[in-house]
């Protein structure tokens, strides 16, 4: 009785174990995202600070174990979209099992952002936002 309890004990422990590495039956591991080791600072497009637009842009990227070597984004606004994916396509990881995901920019402009400089927040390596102070012609 004794060694029916401990191998089932054994047996539940190892099925729980296996269960958190899958993301669903049947289907190999999640593969954990990379961690950034370089990626230039984003900038708020000129023109679109000028033009007043803003929004969200979704960039899928495909790595190759160490860098960008794909970056497509969903077209929200032509500006904004170039921007993202020319910053999207210099980022580098450290060395990763090759992998595809999604940056995140959100470019906001905002009076109470920084009028000079923007304010950039990065939750690396998934969300960005950039933060400019409204223009305005006085």
């Amino acid at each position: 009785m004794k060694t029916r309890v401990l191998i089932l004990v054994v047996w539940s422990s190892a099925f729980a174990w296996t269960g958190s590495q899958f993301d669903a039956v049947g289907q190999g591991p999640t593969p954990a995202l990379p961690m950034v080791s370089t990626a230039p600072v984003p900038l708020y497009p000129i023109l679109a600070r000028h033009t007043n637009t803003q929004g969200v842009v979704h960039v899928k990227i495909q790595t190759d174990g160490h860098k960008v070597i794909e970056a497509h984004a969903e077209e929200t606004n032509k500006l904004l979209s170039l921007a993202a994916e020319d910053n999207a396509m210099k980022w580098e990881f450290s060395m990763h099992t090759p992998v595809s995901f999604t940056i995140t920019y959100h470019y906001k402009l905002a009076d109470e952002c920084e009028p000079n400089n923007p304010t950039v927040t990065l939750h690396l390596p998934t969300e960005v936002e950039v933060c400019q102070h409204t223009f305005r012609l006085d």
